[in-house]
């Protein structure tokens, strides 16, 4: 998903502008609290060089008395702005953590169902996971990446400021070299001397930025052994699989050779990054001493004052010192960047509204015709085609039924008529008009869908049918008796006031696997779009409880497009229409008894789980049910 081909420039401004979006005021305070974290330094050096000066000119008593309290009134003016500035930017840091949480759950919702499953965002976001537990976020790059880069112009500007300075400072024509310091070969000497350092520290960055990412690369791989480690013991339902074949041991030994294996590429890493650290340090301390030797005898021939050699010395080793440890860090902020462009790229997603405008047409008797036009289809990543050529025309009011063996397209058909993903070849149409057009949320209103994998909130049992904060009751308790799930929520505390799970509510309730299908096919009725699609909405459900759903659904689907997907059978009894799939393709076409009456798939898999939908056979399994109740309940 990150573009590889931008340059670190691009990278950089593009968290620079994630970060303004999130927080317009958090990257200049970072700026501001890094000046006010230098101010200390800088003056104390020039409160020691200007008492020198002082000094060495004579000033009475009451003017150094003046400069001390100068130097203390703003020494403490410093250190409460400091103060002041660290909290605001640790305040900005946290708030800018949020609202990235924030901003990416907010995106999710908004962005196309094809862009939030795409394999390449996954596997971006799983990378720049990774990255965040290795190193940090954008709260750990503000921190330490801009605030060391801000420390570094800083210097660098006090730095250039005292070389200017120095290089104005003319010695006196009887002084010792004088010819030397009045000409250009001192400036030009300082510029070697303070280059020098500089020069070192880019040979030893990017060697010793070779040895951090194979470091970084190294512990990421083991991080995602241990990020799956932690997940499958923090699932409670892998306590069985442990428990019962005794798997303790292997999980233990995988993650303890994980541990070990991630530390060896951390100190291995750590102790190359050192060594190619310590030269550039060495050279900075060697370099001090000589500045001292060479801007003091500038001072003995008079171009500068004694306390200005204490001054450009401190500014000069303050600017070395900001330039050796930017340049120490340099590989774990080129790294951050790196993968911190996921957030970059996927803010800049269109959002799935925007990828159509037109109205849908407002009609009152549901006459919406859906056709697929040679529509073949490939998943994101994949060579196979899902679907291949599939032409079809949905009726209007027609009760439909899809079916096949798993995997032969059924879901894929509806994932490509619920907009969920774009046909690769082909193309669908509502009433002629190619439905990439309609707008987004007017389009999805005209469908009611149950997938197979579908999903409940946390939230009440209302909230779940409606959709909603604001559910109509009257029309939920429609909607669960529809779905067959009204006796037993009635038997609840608070009926559909009751929340599903203990996730966000302690008095919330656990239901099995069939109950949970049954408030999602409620909620499916609940939204009351004129085409319903229940893709294996009862694979949880005993056969017999599926064929009285699709028996109680079917009469209360009144004018109503309803499509039934599933690999059994029971749904076919409602339907007028019966679509057989196979490796992605249509293979029959047409009624039950005119798909029995010839040789084919329907009528193998119809007759392979005939003797489950017999009327018979319904009613002597629901007084077996009705028996147990009784004495359960009894």
């Amino acid at each position: 998903m990150t573009n590889q081909k931008k340059n670190f420039g691009q990278k950089l401004w593009n968290i620079i502008r994630v970060v303004h979006t999130l927080d317009a005021k958090a990257v200049w305070l970072e700026l501001a609290y890094a000046f006010a974290m230098l101010a200390s330094p800088y003056l104390n050096i020039a409160f020691l060089g200007l008492l020198l000066i002082g000094l060495q000119r004579g000033f009475s008593n009451d003017h150094m008395l003046l400069l001390l309290a100068i130097f203390l009134g703003t020494r403490l003016f410093v250190t409460l702005i400091t103060s002041w500035l660290e909290k605001l930017a640790a305040d900005h840091e946290t708030y800018v953590g949020q609202r990235l949480r924030a901003k990416t759950t907010e995106k999710l919702l908004s962005i196309s169902y094809s862009d939030f499953e795409s394999p390449e965002m996954r596997e971006a976001y799983t990378g720049t996971k990774r990255g965040i537990n290795m190193s940090g976020g954008l709260t750990s790059l503000l921190q330490n990446g801009f605030r060391d880069t801000f420390s570094l112009i800083i210097s660098a500007i006090f730095a250039i400021g005292i070389f200017i300075t120095l290089a104005q400072g003319h010695v006196r024509m009887s002084a010792t070299a004088a010819g030397f310091f009045n000409g250009f070969h001192y400036p030009l000497t300082l510029v070697l001397l303070l280059a020098a350092p500089i020069g070192l520290g880019f040979w030893a960055t990017k060697r010793g930025n070779i040895q951090q990412r194979k470091m970084i690369a190294g512990i990421i791989r083991e991080n995602r052994v241990f990020g799956y480690f932690i997940n499958f013991v923090d699932t409670f339902k892998h306590g069985e699989l442990t428990r019962l074949y005794g798997a303790d041991k292997l999980i233990k030994s995988q993650e303890e050779a994980s541990n070990n294996r991630s530390w060896e590429d951390y100190w291995r890493g750590a102790i190359g990054s050192l060594l190619y650290a310590l030269p550039p340090t060495i050279l900075i301390n060697l370099l001090v001493g000589a500045l001292f030797a060479l801007i003091g005898l500038q001072a003995f021939g008079g171009g500068i004052a004694i306390g200005t050699v204490l001054i450009a010395v401190g500014y000069f080793q303050q600017f070395m010192n900001a330039f050796n440890e930017f340049t120490g860090s340099v590989g774990w902020y080129l790294n951050m960047i790196d993968y911190l462009q996921y957030f970059s790229d996927f803010f800049s997603l269109p959002d799935a509204a925007e990828s159509g405008s037109l109205p849908v047409e407002k009609r009152t008797d549901n006459d919406f015709a859906i056709s697929f036009h040679d529509v073949s289809f490939k998943y994101p990543g994949s060579d196979a085609w899902a679907l291949r050529h599939v032409n079809l025309d949905l009726h209007i009011g027609e009760r439909l039924a899809i079916v096949g063996p798993n995997g032969s397209g059924k879901t894929t058909l509806i994932m490509l008529l619920t907009r969920l993903y774009a046909p690769t070849e082909g193309r669908i149409t509502l009433n002629d008009i190619d439905i990439a057009k309609y707008e987004a949320k007017e389009y999805e209103s005209l469908m009611g869908v149950v997938f197979q994998d579908f999903r409940l909130f946390a939230y009440s049992i209302s909230e779940n049918v409606a959709a909603d904060s604001v559910p109509d009751k009257t029309h939920v308790w429609q909607a669960l008796d529809v779905a067959d799930i009204k006796k037993r929520v009635v038997a609840l505390p608070k009926t559909i006031d009751t929340p599903l799970t203990t996730a966000l509510s302690p008095d919330g309730v656990a239901v099995s696997g069939g109950e949970a299908q049954k408030i999602a096919i409620a909620r499916a009725w609940y939204k009351n779009a004129p085409i319903v699609i229940l893709d294996e909405p009862t694979a949880a459900l005993d056969p017999i409880s599926e064929y009285e759903i699709y028996q109680r659904f079917d009469d209360l689907i009144a004018d109503k497009t309803a499509i039934y997907i599933s690999h059994r059978m029971s749904s076919t009894r409602f339907s007028q229409r019966i679509i057989v799939f196979n490796q992605g393709q249509i293979v029959q076409d047409g009624t039950h008894d005119s798909l029995m009456a010839q040789p084919g798939l329907y009528r193998d898999l119809f007759n392979a789980q005939a003797k489950y939908y017999t009327d018979d056979r319904v009613a002597s399994e629901r007084a077996n049910g009705d028996k147990k109740t009784n004495a359960v309940t009894g």
